[in-house]
Formats: C-alpha cells, sequence, structure tokens
C-alpha cells in the first residue's frame, strides 16, 4: 500500500517484468518471452496501475520487459498513446552466463562479479557500467508527461542498481511494483508497491543520489 507524505511527491512506477519460463537460468539479454504465469503477474500489475492516471509507459526493448508494458498500455489510463523502449534500461549485460544453469560452480563464479562490481563480465559489463547506465531512468522520471506519473519496466538487476542494493534475491516478485518519490530537496526513495519478495531487504528505501 502506498503511504501518503505530504513532503515528498509521487513521480513513477518500477514495474519489474513478468515471470518466465527458462527455469534456474540466467536471462540477462536473452530474448525470453513471460510464460502463462507472467502475462497474468503483467495483467496483475497493470489492474494495479488502473487506479491511478499515467503520464507514459516507457520500457526496456527485450520481449519480457515490452510485453509487460503492453499490458500496462491496454489496460490503464495513459495520456501518451506511444509505448516508449529504450536499451539502457536492460537488465545487466551478463554475458557468458546467458542462457545458462545456475549450477553452485557457476553461481560461485558469478558471485564473484557482484562482489567486485568493477569488473566486467566477460562478453558484457561490470554492475558498476550497468549502474550508471540505468540512471537515464531519473531523466524519464524527472519530465513527466502531462505532469502524470511515469511507468518504467524495468529487470530485477535494474531495481537492485538504482536503489543501491548488494543483497542476493528479489527486490519485488515478477509483475511487483516500487513506487519512486521525489522530496523538497530533490531527492529521491523507494517504496515497495505491490509484491514484496519475500527476501526482500526493507519495504522503503531511501536514496540521496539520485538528483
Amino acid at each position: 500500500m502506498i503511504s501518503l507524505n505530504p513532503e515528498r511527491e509521487l513521480i513513477g512506477y518500477l514495474v519489474r517484468h513478468g515471470e518466465l519460463n527458462i527455469g534456474n537460468k540466467w536471462d540477462g539479454w536473452g530474448d525470453f518471452v513471460l510464460s502463462a504465469e507472467g502475462r497474468a503477474s503483467a495483467e496483475k500489475a497493470a489492474q494495479w496501475l488502473g487506479f491511478d492516471k499515467i503520464g507514459r509507459v516507457i520500457a526496456s526493448d527485450l520481449p519480457r520487459t515490452m510485453q509487460t508494458a503492453e499490458f500496462v498500455m491496454n489496460d490503464c489510463d495513459v495520456a501518451c498513446p506511444y509505448l516508449g523502449s529504450d536499451p539502457n534500461l536492460r537488465a545487466w549485460a551478463i554475458g557468458d552466463f546467458t542462457g545458462k544453469e545456475k549450477t553452485d560452480e557457476r553461481k560461485k563464479e558469478f558471485q564473484y562479479y557482484r562482489d567486485n562490481p568493477d569488473v566486467p563480465i566477460p562478453g558484457g559489463e561490470s554492475f558498476h557500467q550497468m549502474q550508471e547506465r540505468v540512471k537515464v531512468i531519473y531523466q524519464y522520471l524527472s519530465t513527466p508527461y502531462n505532469g502524470l506519473p511515469t511507468v518504467m519496466v524495468v529487470h530485477n538487476s535494474v531495481l537492485k542498481a538504482l536503489m543501491n542494493l548488494d543483497e542476493k534475491g528479489d527486490v519485488v516478485v515478477p509483475g511487483g511494483i516500487v513506487a519512486v518519490y521525489i522530496d523538497s530537496k530533490g531527492e529521491c526513495s523507494f517504496e515497495i508497491a505491490m509484491g514484496g519478495a519475500e527476501d526482500a531487504p526493507a519495504a522503503s528505501f531511501g536514496c540521496s543520489s539520485c538528483g
């Protein structure tokens, strides 16, 4: 549930794409599409967002996020009739891990790049490179269409990068929603609005570097 606070203004929502049918594999920049459960979770997110007026919808250009965004476009009151996409909103480019099974050995190898965020993954990028790339989201959020909140459809890795979270696991479940606010000092904060994951570290997160 969104909390009311007169000292901050809602500027947008970050929606995690729906579930995939790829088993225990890394998705990365793979051209994976939503499963039946994923389409249902995307529709649920759209129904939740249907209670608010939306300025525009912008998604990562990968199939799973574009599919999720289409549910929002079709089911919600969106002022801008065009769905926007931006490759800068893509998930962490995990290179050679994409599409591979998450074996114990590979998980240990992958954790090295998470523990050393300046080291690029072979065939991909470092976590910090991704973190800098997705900051374009703040440009979209700070330039609202018709003064209405912007919906950004993104990935779990993007959510963690924006929220400066180092923990393993999920922020929200597939189809979950995070609300983004700005205060009078121009600082952003995040709040889980729907679908908080069981291993999410907290319900609210502050951010002092969003300007």
